[in-house]
């Protein structure tokens, strides 16, 4: 495994059921920060595992997500923590 990077991963997904399939995807890489809203630590192999997952459960004329790096500090104002990383099971 290389180097973990964090990502801000956000989504839009109208349909219900699509939306749950990504959100359980996305909890066994990261946290959930908001409520459409991860934070991950994945490295290269990781994110491309996540992309590839993600486009079979996505209808891409109509969802959206996004995938955000982020630098070398968070900085949260309000509630909630920086997310640390932290080992997650990837299924």
């Amino acid at each position: 495994m290389g180097r973990k990077k964090l990502y801000a991963i956000a989504y839009d997904i109208p349909d219900n059921n699509r939306r749950v399939k990504v959100a359980n995807l996305l909890k066994s890489y990261g946290e959930r920060v908001q409520l459409s809203v991860f934070e991950c630590y994945l490295d290269e192999e990781l994110l491309s595992d996540l992309k590839t997952r993600a486009q079979k459960l996505l209808n891409l004329q109509e969802d959206s997500l996004r995938i955000y790096p982020v630098g070398p500090r968070l900085e949260v104002l309000g509630q909630g923590l920086a997310y640390e990383e932290r080992e997650f099971f990837v299924a």
